[in-house]
């Protein structure tokens, strides 16, 4: 496809993710978690990124530096970031493009995560796990992703339900998991995102849309083609239908919020025309369960 991305790394070299709770892993890395490490043995000294345990801070180095400073033991760990990109044809629609930004958002992701040592795992799926990466580590890695996302697709009748589960095969307790999607799937969401709270997941979910889908501004008779199933509907686009549509597409957007409110999982709307950058910060300002 030879996608072509917008994104600004100097702004991204600025920001860092900060999870809620602690988080665990099975390698050797340099994130912090909430608990000392079973060895106390003092290995190296790293930038504080925020989320670190600020017990672990040298003082004595900042009186001097000036800048904050956290010791490392032997015993670190790294975190995993699961990120997951619906591949299904809807996704493949707007002006800007939702799955571009999808991509984008995804893309910003992984470079602050595997800059702050993490290992990134990227997932595509319409069905299953049609595309995936398995997890790197190493911020040399980023390119391997890049290279994965630039050839991707946006084709076929999704479920996400099926993707979610998939995950199953690849997903280790206490990881973050983030969910790119619209959600315009018949069969639903919940049951997917359910499976990832089973797994123990720290879940994050976009819900993706474009102008034409918050705001539309069609008028007249219409034929409507469903981009995934084919089928298409005959519809005058008058003040009334228009009208409809809009409070059954809040409709979709508020149930996807509820649903993920009352299971503590972060929400997050982003409208296309939302750069990549804006995204992140907005999320800085407003998720307080997992932030930035």
């Amino acid at each position: 496809m030879g996608w072509n991305f917008a994104l600004d790394y100097s702004k991204l070299n600025q920001l860092a993710l900060a999870f809620k709770g602690g988080i665990t892993g099975n390698n050797s890395g340099k994130r912090l978690t909430n608990k000392y490490g079973a060895s106390l043995e003092f290995a190296d000294f790293r930038q504080y990124i925020p989320g670190d345990d600020v017990r672990r801070i040298d003082w004595s180095l900042y009186g001097r530096s000036q800048r904050l400073y956290t010791k490392l033991n032997r015993s670190e760990v790294d975190a995993t970031i699961n990120i997951v990109v619906d591949g299904s044809k809807s996704m493949d629609y707007g002006n800007p493009h939702k799955g571009l930004r999808a991509m984008e958002l995804a893309l910003s992701f992984a470079y602050i995560s595997l800059k702050a040592y993490d290992r990134v795992s990227v997932a595509v799926g319409v069905k299953g796990l049609e595309n995936y990466l398995a997890p790197v580590h190493g911020i040399q890695s980023y390119n391997k992703i890049l290279r994965f996302m630039e050839n991707l697709e946006f084709n076929g009748t999704g479920n996400l339900n099926g993707s979610l589960n998939s995950l199953k095969k690849v997903l280790k307790p206490k990881q973050v998991t983030l969910v790119f999607s619209d959600f315009l799937d018949e069969e639903g969401y919940q049951q997917g995102i359910n499976k990832l709270i089973e797994m123990k997941q720290d879940v994050w979910v976009f819900q993706m849309a474009s102008p034409e889908e918050i705001d539309p501004d069609f008028k007249g008779g219409l034929k409507l083609l469903d981009s995934e199933t084919g089928k298409a509907k005959d519809v005058d686009m008058d003040y009334w239908t228009v009208g409809a549509y809009k409070e059954a597409f809040n409709e979709h957007s508020n149930s996807i919020k509820e649903f993920c409110t009352n299971r503590g999982i972060n929400y997050v709307f982003v409208n296309s025309q939302q750069n990549s950058l804006e995204v992140l910060h907005s999320i800085k300002n407003n998720v307080t369960t997992g932030k930035l």
